[in-house]
């Protein structure tokens, strides 16, 4: 189904020996993220690297060139080490640190990853310059670490999902909002009819009811889970499986059973995390049409 969606591009910063598998696994790993997830978050990610989305320009250094068409329209970057750091110029140790840098002044996330994948041969003067390296972003950036293709998967989700989360609060102006101040996730009731027949060639009307939850707020609400009670207090049903997430102006359909002997009203309450991890609630009364 169509769905409008902002693109944010992600810059694959990495020196030479960081393999071809590994950024095809960043690749599909976002192309994955943006199927499951991008329609809750409005949001489509793009990765580009320098080898696949650059052109080639005479008349200008190489790094300026890249620099003007990837890095700066970059809305976040993702930086990759293995061995090495690189090949240093004048302006930085590497093009990758240059790329950090350039990216890190701008005010825009850099991520960065360490594959620890054992390697037979490597030169030692990179391996130290790269030690060296990492160690001197430890007081202004977590460095994490990956050594196969699972973890390198979990980085890569992780970053997109808190990302963009922070993107679409970024987006809508919003700040931190406490439960009065952001409508949240609420429940409603709604039907669809369809028409059959029934053994003697009778047409018939079926209603299935449906309980819809919608995030009206202007955050992504995460670990959703809802119960219905009637009046009485008894549970006509419980979701133990937490939603993952509902982005801003969604909303997800569950199918409601209802009888002749059901309530003509119930409760519907509502439980979820906002942005700052606290749990919020919301109840309404529900009555079936």
């Amino acid at each position: 189904m169509a769905y409008q969606a902002t693109t944010l591009h992600l810059l694959i910063s990495c020196p030479g020996d960081v393999t071809n598998e590994d950024r095809e696994v960043i690749h599909r790993s976002v192309n994955r993220w943006n199927f499951n997830y991008g329609q809750h978050f409005q949001l489509t990610v793009l990765p580009i690297w320098w080898g696949e989305h650059a052109s080639g320009e005479f008349g200008e250094h190489p790094q300026d060139t890249i620099n003007r068409q990837l890095v700066d329209s970059a809305d976040l970057a993702l930086a990759i080490f293995w061995t090495r750091l690189g090949t240093g110029s004048e302006r930085a140790l590497s093009g990758t640190a240059e790329e950090i840098e350039r990216m890190a002044r701008a005010g825009k996330t850099v991520t960065i990853l360490h594959c620890t994948r054992p390697v037979s041969n490597s030169d030692l003067e990179q391996q130290i310059a790269l030690r060296d390296y990492l160690r001197s972003l430890e007081p202004n950036a977590l460095v994490m670490t990956y050594t196969d293709e699972a973890e390198l998967v979990s980085r890569i989700d992780n970053l997109l999902s808190r990302q963009a989360t922070v993107f679409m609060t970024k987006a809508s102006g919003a700040k931190a909002h406490t439960a009065e101040e952001d409508p949240g996730v609420w429940p409603s009731v709604d039907f669809r009819e369809t028409v059959d027949t029934d053994r003697q060639g009778r047409l018939r009307t079926r209603r299935s009811h449906f309980i819809v939850l919608t995030n009206k707020g202007r955050a992504p609400a995460k670990n959703v889970t809802f119960t219905i009670e009637p009046d009485d207090g008894m549970v006509l049903r419980s979701d133990d499986e937490a939603i993952d997430t509902i982005g801003p102006d969604a909303e997800i359909r569950f199918p409601l059973a209802l009888s002749m002997g059901s309530p003509s009203q119930f409760n519907c309450t509502v439980k979820w995390k906002g942005p700052d991890g606290k749990e919020r609630e919301n109840v309404a009364t529900l009555r079936p049409v």
